[in-house]
């Protein structure tokens, strides 16, 4: 464990924390267990054989002996790739007999695969591609020759990465089995009342009753409304396009026509009731895409709150439904973990070290789909990743559109 740690280049405040933290390390212990495991059973399921995958198994292990190698020589004063494999081998690489179909197959595969997703490859790309291919071979024959394929650490990466393949590739294949059904998430707010949505519901329809009766719908927003954002002012949001509110929201304001209120309609922040007040069209034109609404609305949030995820808030039931399935995805990885009985120590040694890349085009710092194809962005530490959690830092992702509140 300790040497695996040390061959996947984990960022220096990841390695920090595994090192300082004993559930750390035990967590890690865990996501490597079930991505082993789980590689087991493609194995046994004949997914190593198929010829894409098969392609793709060999690239990673070209790919991590080539990257030890370019360490190695890192370690003995080279600076640069060109010192360690030069244009010229490289290209004599590529016209040995038999090379040409090798690098054909590993275009198509990145064609597929790669950042560009099925997107044609131009003639400057493939003209990169051809170079960074071929570094990456020379790479591997040089560490071949070396033996630095029988290092105890490059084994180990090495099952690691190709173990990430096949359990990546498993489990799309499981997904349906973690899928839940409607009587399963039903059972499981049935036995969690703070997901059950019936309260909050009934009395987002009273107060609709009591607006459509007459009553004034800025009163029983000021009385009634959870919108902390709006609930002083009656409910006014003053005037908004489309593309400002979450989509539900949207969709029933601009159907409306001024005076009316809406139908009881739900958004990942709770049950909504809207007035229009006024409409106006934007622009000299007067075009629907520059058409603004001025509206005010009623919110009864949910009993259970959205969890803070970083992504878009969900509806309880939404919530409900991940937490049946993280539970059947729990249960079914654990069923392979014990049938494989795949050993690994919950706590391990872990050191810190720090291994600066070596400069310029080398060997990418990813593997699988097109293993040791140029990167777009800036190379990462190589990190396998794993069914499960990794310790790895908390990825960003895109902030939801504004809300209501």
């Amino acid at each position: 464990m300790t040497l695996i740690v040390e061959g996947l280049n984990f960022p220096p405040e990841v390695r920090s924390r595994l090192m300082s933290d004993a559930k750390e390390r035990k967590a890690f212990a865990k996501d490597l267990r079930q991505m082993l495991a789980v590689a087991e059973e493609a194995k046994a399921a004949g997914l190593a054989a198929r010829p894409d995958l098969a392609l793709q198994l060999e690239l990673s292990r070209a790919f991590v002996i080539s990257q030890a190698y370019f360490m190695r020589r890192q370690d003995e004063g080279a600076k640069t790739p060109e010192q360690v494999i030069t244009k010229a081998e490289i290209d004599a690489y590529v016209k040995e007999p038999g090379q040409d179909k090798q690098f054909e197959a590993f275009v198509e595969d990145y064609r597929k695969n790669g950042p560009g997703k099925g997107a044609p490859i131009t003639v400057e790309q493939r003209a990169e591609l051809q170079q960074h291919w071929g570094r990456v071979m020379v790479g591997r024959r040089k560490g071949v020759a070396v033996g630095i394929h029988r290092e105890r650490k490059t084994e180990l990466v090495l099952m690691l990465q190709q173990a990430r393949l096949l359990a990546g590739e498993y489990t799309k294949e499981l997904s349906p089995r973690f899928k839940a059904t409607e009587a399963e998430v039903g059972a499981y707010i049935s036995s969690h009342p703070e997901f059950d949505t019936r309260e909050s519901r009934a009395k987002i329809e009273a107060l609709l009753k009591r607006a459509r009766a007459g009553e004034d719908f800025a009163a029983l927003a000021r009385e009634f409304s959870t919108d902390p954002g709006s609930r002083e002012s009656g409910g006014d949001l003053g005037w908004f396009g489309r593309g400002t509110m979450v989509k539900p929201f949207e969709d029933a304001a601009f159907a409306l026509k001024p005076g009316e209120v809406s139908e009881v309609f739900e958004s990942p922040f709770g049950f909504h009731i809207v007035k229009l007040e006024e409409r106006r069209a934007q622009g000299e034109t007067g075009a629907r895409a520059g058409e603004q609404v001025h509206a005010r609305h009623i919110l009864i949030r949910f009993n259970a709150q959205p969890r803070k995820t970083g992504g878009p808030p969900r509806t309880p039931r939404d919530e409900a439904q991940s937490a049946v399935e993280a539970g059947k995805r729990g249960r079914i990885l654990d069923e392979i973990v014990a049938r494989r009985r795949v050993v690994i120590p919950d706590d391990y040694l872990v050191e810190i070290t720090v291994i600066a890349p070596v400069k310029g085009n080398a060997p990418a710092n990813s593997v699988g789909a097109s293993a040791g194809a140029p990167s777009r962005s800036k190379p990462t530490a190589s990190k396998a990743k794993l069914p499960a959690r990794t310790p790895s830092a908390k990825s960003k992702r895109k902030p939801a559109r504004r809300s209501n509140d």
